[in-house]
């Protein structure tokens, strides 16, 4: 009997340290506070009048991906996105891409709300959606699940971004509402996608 018991422990903890590694994988199950303030190389926090915070991204190069977790609140360092579970955002010049479908493995998902961000106090129970394939239209980019999260004047040559917010579950399961709110820095120039964002309970 002693020799099951301790059978039977032996498998309980495998299990257990098997989920931490794949919950520290998923970016941790843990909402953290974010730190304010610089974040990343490319990312740096700001408290949100209101509540929530205010999250800069620096993603003007051409090529290169910023990756972002939402439980940190930070930027993280990715070697291969379609393997790697902690980021669940990431930004390169206006695109956005989640980890979930087509551009990750971590099983982000997104749903759109018609509502200002400060009136989402609710987790939508459909319209959830992942990065998909390129459909029909006129780039070749994936369909990503944040849409258009923008509008474009072709005139001027302006991005702004939609008054809209999105719902967004995170690989670790948790979820957070996130709107757009600029995409120039203060001297005008382009690729830095500002967005507020705070956990939903």
């Amino acid at each position: 009997m002693k020799r099951i018991r301790s059978f039977s422990l032996a498998i309980l903890l495998c299990h257990c340290a098997c989920a931490a590694d794949l919950d520290a994988e998923l970016g941790g199950d843990t909402v953290e506070q974010p730190a304010e303030g610089r974040v990343g190389p490319n990312a740096s926090n700001e408290a949100r009048e209101g509540g929530g915070q205010l999250t800069t991204i620096d993603a003007t190069d051409e090529e290169a991906w910023v990756y972002f977790d939402l439980e940190t609140g930070a930027q993280v360092e990715v070697d291969d996105p379609m393997t790697d579970l902690g980021w669940d955002l990431g930004f390169r010049r206006f695109h956005v891409a989640t980890n979930g479908g087509v551009s990750g493995n971590a099983g982000c998902e997104v749903a759109l709300v018609e509502q200002p961000f400060d009136a989402v106090s609710t987790i939508p129970t459909e319209g959830y959606v992942v990065d998909q394939e390129d459909g029909e239209d006129d780039n070749e980019d994936p369909d990503y699940a944040f849409g258009q999260w923008y509008d474009y004047d072709f005139m001027t040559h302006v991005l702004t971004p939609k008054p809209q917010t999105y719902v967004v579950v995170s690989g670790a399961g948790n979820v957070f509402k996130l709107a757009f709110e600029h995409y120039y820095d203060e001297a005008g120039t382009s690729g830095y996608p500002r967005f507020a964002w705070a956990p939903l309970e």
